[in-house]
């Protein structure tokens, strides 16, 4: 007796571990997404199932079944805004953190006609003000690591999404977020058809090698020019649109700091900078009055987007093909009038 309850044991937990495997392998099968690391989409019988991996803490992974459309929306940062505006779904916005940096006419004309709330910040918005929105879900980019309302937001029944667009590796791979606000207002084949046609458009337009001479991005904040390093995402798109970046073989995902003193040493070769954080040379100079003195001031082209960034900061995210477009440009030195983002430094 003994004997065949152990043959039992084990056929049992042969089999359970079998449809374990199977059920890991369908769903593996059934991600929409193909190139975020940290989010997944399912299509479930009655709806979607979203799953999002921390970036930070491996074992922490956000899980939400969504069956239908959500009326009411609070979206903490711009690239929210972009996505939901590019699926004509700005109506669901209810509540956002702060106007003076939205780029989208549709949300500015429901802000003055008092269809959306302004939160102010992210950390320390009023859970009232919330509240009066109506909003089902709030959706934040948890830049300081956390979100400090969650948990009370949770007990009142409003679900709290993190979005770590902001946190992935590829262009691509930020854009497919696109996909969570199609899950959220409704429009999940759109959503993909839409990142299908960024997907083409960002493949066609990039260059198979390096076209333009030496290339430079960022600016001095404090002590420190930052700048992205080697294998961000941003430095995954110069090299696609043939830029020569100086610290294209630097490590890591984010930024690097380096000194006044370095950038004098490597800049010398330099004919194009971007991303100064100014529209013109006069207020690069006020707010750096060394800046002068950088080698490739006055003998490179200066490119950058700030004259308009809420359209950048908006849009680009999603958009990493019109960004490629714009950086093919400056690359081969022949710009247009039709740059997506950027406009000329003089």
């Amino acid at each position: 007796m003994r004997f065949f309850l152990v043959i039992l044991l084990v056929i049992l937990a042969s089999c359970s571990r079998q449809a374990k495997q199977s059920q890991q392998s369908e769903s593996k099968e059934a991600n929409l997404c193909r190139y975020s690391t940290y989010l997944s989409v399912f299509k479930t019988n009655n709806g979607y199932l979203i799953r999002i991996q921390h970036p930070d803490r491996k074992n922490e992974r956000f899980q939400l079944n969504i069956s239908s459309p959500a009326n009411d929306l609070a979206v903490l940062s711009a690239t929210h805004i972009g996505m939901l505006s590019a699926l004509n779904e700005e109506k669901r916005i209810a509540a956002i953190t702060d106007i003076r940096y939205v780029y989208s006419s549709n949300v500015q004309k429901r802000f003055k006609q008092k269809q959306i709330v302004e939160l102010q910040n992210e950390q320390s918005m009023s859970v009232d003000q919330l509240l009066s929105s109506k909003s089902e879900y709030v959706i934040y980019s948890a830049f300081s690591g956390s979100f400090s309302q969650e948990k009370r937001l949770k007990k009142l029944g409003i679900h709290c999404i993190p979005n770590f667009d902001w946190r992935e590796q590829t262009a691509l791979g930020r854009a497919e977020w696109v996909l969570l606000f199609g899950v959220l207002s409704g429009k999940v084949p759109e959503a993909i058809q839409l990142f299908r046609t960024i997907e083409v458009a960002y493949s066609r337009s990039k260059n198979s090698k390096i076209v333009s001479s030496e290339m430079i991005s960022g600016n001095v904040t404090g002590d420190f020019w930052y700048a992205p390093a080697g294998e961000s995402f941003m430095a995954e798109i110069f090299r696609s649109a043939g830029l020569n970046y100086v610290y294209h073989q630097t490590k890591g995902t984010g930024s690097v700091a380096y000194s006044r003193e370095k950038i004098m040493k490597d800049g010398g070769k330099v004919k194009i900078w971007l991303n100064p954080g100014f529209p013109t040379k006069k207020e690069i100079i006020r707010v750096h009055s060394k800046a002068k003195y950088l080698p490739f001031f006055n003998n490179s082209s200066i490119f950058c987007y700030t004259h308009n960034s809420n359209k950048y900061w908006e849009l680009s995210t999603l958009r990493p093909d019109w960004l490629m477009e714009d950086l093919v440009q400056i690359a081969a030195g022949k710009t247009t009038k039709n740059l997506h983002f950027y406009q000329e430094v003089k």
